[in-house]
Order: structure tokens, then sequence, then C-alpha cells
């Protein structure tokens, strides 16, 4: 039986700076693209916009015949995005590592700080049967107490920062005294997506002027905003509008999330070390 938590008006704020605020940091992805080469011919640009779109549909689609499979993905893919996204880029296993806990920290965090709320979130995405997604999130927590053990006998040779220990301190401060969406999104639009725009901007300026980069990270974000509208309008006439808000909000960033980080983190990032 789905528990019955109705969303708040905070709640309900945290999704709006999700959407509006968060998501628009991965709308530069097409600035990115540039970066990479892929406007040296326009069969390039069509290739890279038809891939990106293919890969969103395809989380979409796997989401709809395998739902808790799909949150499980999504949910350890984000810890190792988020937590590598706030790092300086390095080729060694001390980086995933230090990114798993990271990333863990801010995942991993807020769901068990906040287990009976996330357990209904979860049952909205992904339905009823959850057993194997918390046997798989209690082996995250077990890679991740490996992780800190790991960091703990190696802290001087990794030589974190006072700024990045400081950050950790306030990310355990806000995932455990707020409730779980305005948690991510103070995580998701203040930290996460400042951090992005910090690295990638300057590099994107190398190749372009500002005022492009600006209008292609408006052009995308709007592009989103219209295909979440449009979902939005379908899944109402099958789910009451809380429920219906999650699944647009987590899906549509699922499905957006895979394509960024093979983008990111798979090709601009090792690319220019940033």
């Amino acid at each position: 039986m789905m528990l019955d938590l109705s969303l708040n008006l905070i709640d309900y704020v945290s999704l709006f700076l999700i959407i509006f605020v968060g998501i628009p940091h991965g709308a530069l992805d097409g600035a990115i693209s540039i970066t990479l080469g892929c406007s040296k011919r326009v069969i390039l640009q069509l290739g890279f916009f038809g891939a990106y779109i293919l890969v969103s549909a395809g989380v979409i689609i796997m989401w709809y015949f395998f739902p808790v499979v799909s949150l499980i993905f999504f949910l350890f893919i984000s810890i190792f995005h988020f937590g590598c996204g706030d790092l300086d880029w390095k080729k060694n296993k001390t980086y995933l590592i230090n990114g798993y806990f990271h990333g863990g920290l801010v995942v991993l965090g807020i769901i068990f700080c906040n287990k009976l709320e996330v357990s209904y979130f979860f049952s909205v995405l992904s339905g009823n049967q959850l057993s194997l997604l918390w046997t798989c999130l209690y082996l995250g927590i077990f890679l991740w107490l490996s992780a800190l053990i790991f960091i703990v006998f190696n802290f001087k040779k990794m030589k974190l920062s006072r700024n990045y220990i400081s950050l950790i301190i306030i990310i355990i401060v806000f995932i455990t005294m707020l409730p779980p969406l305005p948690a991510f999104a103070i995580y998701f639009c203040l930290i996460h997506s400042f951090n992005h725009m910090k690295r990638v901007v300057p590099t994107l300026l190398n190749f372009m002027e500002k005022g492009k980069a600006i209008s292609l990270m408006i052009t995308l974000s709007v592009l989103s905003w219209l295909g979440g509208a449009v979902a939005l309008y379908y899944i109402l006439n099958l789910n009451i509008f809380p429920e219906a808000i999650l699944k647009v909000t987590f899906i549509g960033l699922a499905a957006l999330t895979f394509p960024h980080m093979i983008l990111v983190d798979g090709f601009f990032r090792s690319k220019y070390k940033i």
C-alpha cells in the first residue's frame, strides 16, 4: 500500500527551484558540444542533438518497463555525477573513491535521513515493490562507509582543502536538518549547478561569445520545460497532481542526466582536465 504523504508549500517551492534554477545548468550541453567539435558540420550538430534525444527517450522507455531497476541505476550514477562534479578532475582511483563518498553523502544521506518521506517518493516513481531498491541502497551505504574509511586512512595524502571540508560540513548540516526535497534543491541548485557553471563557462568562452552560450542555454531550457509541461498534462490524466509533478521532475531529471553525464563526465571534463 502506498504511503499517503502530501507535498507542502516548501516541497513545491523546492520542485520549482529544481526545475527552473537547477536544470538550466544542463542546458549548457549544447554549448559544450561545440567545444567538442560538433559545430564543424551541420550533420554533426544534428547527430549530437539526435543522440541526446534518443538517450533521453531510451531512459523514459526503460523507466516505463523497468521502473525499479531504472531508479536504482539513476541513484547510483547520480552519486558519481554529483560527487565527481564537485571535485577537480583527476585520472585515478582516489578521484572515484572521493567522488563516491561525496556524492553518496548527498544522495544516500538525504535518503536515509528521511526514509519515510523518501519511501513515498520511491513508491510514486517506481511502484511498491521496493525490496531490491532498498537492498541496493544498503549495499551503497556499505560502499560509502568503505570509501569513508579509505579517506580517513589516506587523509594526509589526499590533501583536501579547507574549503572542501567546509563544504562537507555544510552538506551534512542541511541534509540532516531539512526535509528531502528542500535538502536536494539546495544542493542541486546552489552547489552542484554552481560548481558546474564555474568549471564549464570559462572553457566555453574560449570557443564562443557569452551571448551565444546564454542563448543556447535558454533555448534548451525552454525546450526542456515545454517537454515537461506536455508530460505533466498527460500524466495528470492518470495521477493526482503531487504524484504527477514528482514523476515529471525526477523521471525527467533522469532522462536528462544520462546524456548530460556521458557528455560532461565522459568527454568534456576528461578532455579539458577540469
